[in-house]
């Protein structure tokens, strides 16, 4: 049973499994000027509206932003983008309490002095061939992609603010967008049987209420764990035989999931987590949280959430179309995660890890500067004692005698920052204070970076040592290879990386 990066706390009802920003690229330049936010929509809209890129002269394009982004005088609501991309309409942000300035702002409403969208729904002046967007040719339905709703702080937008932006999403001409039902999320999945289209999982937008439609972990209903997707496979929590999942489901490493390559249509561009529908929870508690279900492609797991509750997922919109969509030439949505997304995108002999193309690791790496060799590839999170326990007792590559290595060893592995070496804390000096731990060689290193050996991987992190903080031994340090620094930490964390080590230094 392999592991994943979130589990589940509370399976049916509606926290969902914790949203990682940390690779989520930043709002782009330029957003957040109002400089056109009270005037009228221009009549002739700008030829670039529509094609998901901010082109001079362009305020915006298309979608919506928390107001706050648009203004930090605003304190709450959602702003969306004019149908002729010349800025912001204001009418439903909040500002504090007295301050009225905001009510006369009515000139937005309906945009009717835009010609060329009253009347109809946006059919008309849909462009197929725009990028921004991808036809799916099975069911005809045209999603946007990459996502363009960041929400606030990196996280999704609450259900109803997710609402918002699909309604008011200007995209590829049209605007007759919309946040998309359970079932049609459900056609994007890919690699999870249980919750693909007509899989076991009976969660659908004719079947939403989660005491009948979703939730059954006893199993007396007859689908088991199957609305968990790769998440019912955790033996710790669920009984397998229930995930009524077939062999070639949840097959993707860790790796592949934290490069945001998920259960879901390939060329779709965006977070693997929870994504909202409009499909209400029907059930009696659902319904008094006001509650909808949404799908994380991270583990195949349909869940409902609330806006009253943890309440952020991500948005996708989608519009109806027919065969006649289908654009007449390819497109590849933009990466703005870094340098790839797909093991395909790299050159031969490497891969993806943390959207960065490196060399695939062997199982082994001999560090010839040392003579140390060290486990190469993808390591986990546990605590200090189960790393020196892992290390101790692991069996691998045909040797026997792996541990958790010293400070001495694990600061040597540190590549391209040298001030680690004046770092006084050392194997034979483990005392913070008599050892200096708070000297800007062990505390600051050499600022953001990655020092860790590129034949290792990409996990650039915080890694145990097998040596004890000397004045409190419940403490044990650590060296840190996104920084370069040493610190200690209690033994009991459990989100730390063990990488063990063979071998005697030279």
């Amino acid at each position: 049973m392999r592991s994943f990066y979130c589990f589940l706390t509370v399976v049916f009802l509606f926290s969902g499994c914790a949203i990682d920003d940390a690779d989520l690229p930043d709002d782009e330049s330029g957003l957040t000027d109002t400089t056109n936010e009270t005037t009228d929509d221009s009549n002739e809209q700008s030829e670039l509206c529509g094609n998901s890129q901010l082109d001079s002269d362009e305020v915006c394009d298309g979608g919506a932003l928390d107001c706050s982004d648009v203004d930090s005088k605003y304190t709450g609501g959602i702003a969306t983008c004019r149908t002729d991309c010349s800025g912001w309409i204001v009418t439903d942000c909040r500002i504090e309490t007295g301050d009225t300035g905001n009510t006369g702002d009515t000139g937005d409403t309906g945009n009717t002095g835009n010609t060329g969208n009253t009347g109809d729904t946006g059919t008309s002046g849909f462009d197929k061939n725009a990028p921004g967007i991808w036809v799916d040719p099975d069911t005809y339905l045209i999603w946007e992609n990459p996502m363009g709703n960041q929400g606030a702080g990196g996280l999704g937008p609450k259900q109803a603010d997710a609402v918002i932006y699909c309604e008011n999403l200007f995209l590829a001409g049209a605007d007759d967008w919309r946040l998309p039902t359970i079932d049609e999320l459900r056609t994007l999945v890919r690699g999870v049987s249980t919750v693909a289209t007509g899989g076991k999982c009976p969660t659908t937008d004719t079947c939403t209420d989660q005491d009948t439609c979703n939730k059954d972990k006893d199993n007396t209903q007859g689908f088991g764990n199957s609305c968990l997707g790769c998440y019912g496979l955790d033996e710790e929590k669920y009984d397998p035989d229930d995930a009524y999942l077939t062999e070639d489901d949840c097959l993707k490493s860790e790796r592949e999931l934290a490069n945001e390559n998920c259960y879901r249509v390939p060329i779709l561009r965006g977070p693997c987590n929870g994504t909202w529908s409009s499909t209400p929870n029907t059930g009696t508690a659902g319904s008094l949280a006001k509650a909808f279900w949404y799908l994380n492609f991270k583990g195949g797991l349909i869940n409902s959430d609330s806006d009253t509750l943890s309440g952020a997922n991500w948005v996708r919109c989608v519009r109806s179309g027919t065969a006649e969509d289908i654009p007449e030439t390819d497109y590849t949505p933009p990466n703005d995660l870094g340098e790839c997304i797909f093991d395909e995108e790299c050159e031969q002999g490497e891969w993806c890890e943390e959207n960065t193309c490196v060399i695939i690791p062997e199982n082994t790496w001999t560090d010839t500067e040392t003579g140390l060799t060290w486990q190469a590839g993808v390591v986990e999170n546990r605590t200090w004692q189960d790393a020196v326990d892992h290390c101790d007792a692991l069996d691998y590559e045909g040797f026997d005698d792996w541990r958790l290595p010293n400070l001495d060893e694990l600061k040597s592995l540190v590549k391209g920052c040298a001030l680690i070496d004046s770092c006084e804390v050392t194997s034979s000096c483990t005392g913070y204070t008599a050892c200096n731990g708070g000297s800007d060689a062990c505390d600051k290193g050499c600022g953001k970076g990655n020092y860790l050996p590129a034949e290792l991987g990409q996990q650039n992190e915080m890694y145990w040592t097998s040596d004890e903080e000397e004045q409190t031994p419940k403490n044990a340090w650590l060296v840190d290879f996104y920084y370069g620094t040493v610190s200690y930490l209690l033994k009991t964390w459990d989100n730390k990386l063990g990488r063990c080590v063979r071998g005697e230094m030279n």
